[in-house]
């Protein structure tokens, strides 16, 4: 790795004097203060001022000297392909039991199905014959008539069925001419003389019937039965018996077909679906280990040749090897503490100081900063696709696996940045407020991060015939320069082999990219929390609060120029203290630094909504809105072939986003 830095001399009175810059306003820059002066201040913190800085990560040498750009006798074009020291990262990857189970969920389900239509049309039928005969034998027992069962639906049947059976074998004979003739003869008997007078034949005599016709008929039927029974008493009583036998013996043929046939039908229905289970199971096991063992969803990346140094007009090179002064002494880095007076987060009832710890990047200066310098980051990576069963030993060495990594699922790319300017960005930590309703956001480390990323000061006026496009753009490419020039290697970590050259020409083109994003601030926290064993990082939901959301929303008057405020909640036009960040304007805290008898005016700081910004767009002043150019020739989003052939997609702009509410959280862990 090659750096640079010229370090002056650093006494406590610059310190001071950069610190009263900031907290002390009526004091010039670079006044020195005393201890006790320092003492009284609402925060310190120490100033950094990178100069001459540069920096390329390149492969293992024990001075800087041996670096290949301070190296003459390599060619200026071969000079980058001794960028390979590397950062790696190894991504988690998937949730692998969770992938298996969805792998094998999908592939039982499908198996399943095919083994299921299988046995139903092949199993099924013979299951459920032997199952069925097995239990009809067993209930019904060829008919004997010696098993507890028929014992006890004989008694069962005899009980309900007997009278009837033995009127139905009487009723024939009660119509045949002998017993009618017998019956009238009776009936008249009983109708017309007393009951002493009725002859005696030896059924039996029963009174009561004198010149009653009901009586008489019953009692002559009667007498009539007693005759027939006397004659064919025992053929009756046989008949009667086998009714009974052949009632009894279909009862039990019907109970063992009901019991048999549904218990053959269950035992049928398990053995299909035993069948499909088992087979199902199988298969699915085997192939979804075979599909998790061989799916590539574990990652390896490698970012080689991290380079910063000072912008040019070449987004072919990640280096200029030229350094580059990252604030001044008026406006340096700044790792300091502060105070925010009277904050709300979540309740209305929250209101106090919130002391927080602040890392500062040099404040954005108001209006063009040609005078700046810009930086040039680039880099190179490569980005593998790994098999689960891939191996994990690693090089002690060179921090490369032995092992695991195959070219064919490589994802060989080069970042280049030119006219980087970070100016502007700051994160601050700190300790939220109570919140009663949602413990997770109660008392935990809040943060307020405002991320700006701009090339352009100036894009209202970019042209894809510009000749300096390359001075303030990104660019993402992946095509070699030649098949030679990719090397034959999977990756220089694990062989030390030497970069790749890509291509001079190919990618894609983003002029004029200037990104600014807010996550979170002192009213919405961006949290850094913990639910069980896994982490969160939160931009918190803004609460339905006026003295809190109006610290956060904008109130746009071409939009709303007569808005209805809900009555009770105080609020005025003038009440929203939201604005949008972009390249021009970032918030309503301007700061004067005041060097000598120069009065330099810097952006603010406390923009609540993001803008996003790429090629010729053009910024309202009155209103702070950004609009992309739509003439023919506008740029921004630029594709161009190896050969330098371009397809221009024109500008964008995606502006005054504000986070309501997001959320990530890690799982499985």
């Amino acid at each position: 790795m090659t750096q640079s830095w010229n370090n002056a001399r650093f006494k406590k009175s610059c310190l001071a004097g950069v610190i009263a810059v900031l907290l002390s306003p009526s004091v010039y820059a670079l006044e020195p203060l005393s201890d006790n002066n320092l003492s009284e201040t609402t925060g310190e913190g120490v100033a950094l001022l990178p100069e001459n800085f540069k920096m390329v990560f390149q492969g293992p040498n024990d001075i800087s000297t041996a670096s290949s750009y301070n190296n003459a006798t390599i060619s200026a074009a071969d000079k980058p392909k001794y960028d390979t020291g590397f950062i790696r990262i190894i991504p988690t990857g998937e949730n692998y039991e969770l992938l298996y189970q969805r792998a094998y969920d999908k592939i039982y389900k499908q198996n399943y199905n095919s083994n299921y239509a299988y046995a139903k049309a092949n199993l099924y039928q013979g299951s459920y014959n032997s199952i069925y005969d097995t239990v009809y034998n067993g209930i019904y027992q060829n008919g004997s008539t010696t098993t507890t069962t028929y014992t006890t639906t004989y008694s069962q049947v005899k009980t309900k069925n007997e009278t009837t059976y033995r009127n139905q074998e009487i009723s024939p004979y009660l119509k045949q001419k002998t017993y009618t003739d017998y019956y009238n003869k009776r009936y008249d008997q009983y109708y017309w003389n007393a009951p002493a007078l009725v002859p005696d034949d030896g059924t039996t005599k029963y009174g009561g019937a004198w010149l009653n016709e009901e009586k008489a008929a019953e009692n002559a039927r009667l007498n009539t039965i007693e005759k027939i029974e006397a004659a064919y008493g025992s053929t009756i009583t046989t008949a009667v018996n086998n009714h009974l036998k052949e009632t009894t013996l279909a009862q039990i043929r019907a109970s063992a077909n009901s019991t048999a046939a549904q218990q053959a039908t269950s035992a049928a229905n398990t053995t299909v679906d035993n069948y499909a289970k088992t087979n199902a199971a199988n298969v699915a096991n085997t192939t979804a280990t075979g599909a998790i063992t061989n799916a590539r969803t574990k990652a390896d990346v490698f970012i080689y040749g991290l380079a910063l140094s000072k912008s040019n007009g070449n987004l072919t090179e990640r280096y200029s090897n030229v350094g580059l002064n990252w604030g001044s002494a008026a406006n340096p880095w700044l790792f300091r503490a502060g105070t925010a007076k009277d904050i709300q987060q979540f309740s209305g009832a929250n209101k106090s100081d919130i002391g927080y710890l602040a890392l500062e990047a040099p404040l954005a200066k108001d209006g063009i900063d040609a005078t700046s310098d810009r930086i040039k980051l680039g880099f190179w990576t490569d980005i593998f696709s790994r098999s689960l069963d891939s191996m994990r030993t690693i090089n002690a060495i060179t921090g490369a696996p032995e092992s695991g990594l195959d070219k064919d699922y490589r994802l060989r790319s080069q970042f280049v940045a030119n006219g980087l300017s970070i100016n502007g960005s700051q994160i601050r930590l700190f300790q939220t407020q109570n919140d009663d309703v949602n413990k997770l956001y109660d008392e935990t480390l809040g943060i307020a991060a405002l991320l700006r990323i701009n090339t352009n000061d100036n894009p209202s006026t970019l042209k894809f015939t510009d000749t300096n496009l390359n001075e303030k753009g990104i660019r993402i490419s992946t095509a070699a320069k030649t098949d030679a020039d990719d090397g034959t290697a999977v990756t220089p970590a694990m062989d030390g082999s030497l970069a790749p050259l890509f291509n001079d020409k190919d990618g894609l083109y983003l002029y004029s990219a200037n990104i600014n994003l807010v996550l979170g601030n002192m009213y919405q926290p961006f949290i850094l929390a913990s639910e069980g064993n896994n982490i969160i990082l939160e931009v918190t939901r803004i609460p339905k609060i006026p003295a809190i959301y109006s610290q956060i929303y904008t109130l746009y008057a071409d939009t709303d120029p007569n808005p209805q405020f809900q009555a009770g909640t105080g609020l005025t036009t003038a009440s929203f203290k939201g604005s949008t960040c972009n390249v021009s304007y970032c918030g309503s805290n301007f700061s004067d630094i005041t060097t000598g008898t120069n009065t330099v005016r810097y952006q603010g700081t406390n923009a609540t909504h993001s803008s996003i910004a790429i090629g010729s767009v053009t910024r309202d002043v009155s209103t702070n809105l950004l609009k992309a150019n739509r003439g023919a020739d506008a740029t921004g989003i630029v594709f161009k072939s190896p050969s330098g052939s371009a397809v221009n997609l024109g500008s964008a702009v995606i502006d005054g986003v504000l986070i309501q509410h997001l959320k990530f959280k890690t799982t499985g862990l």
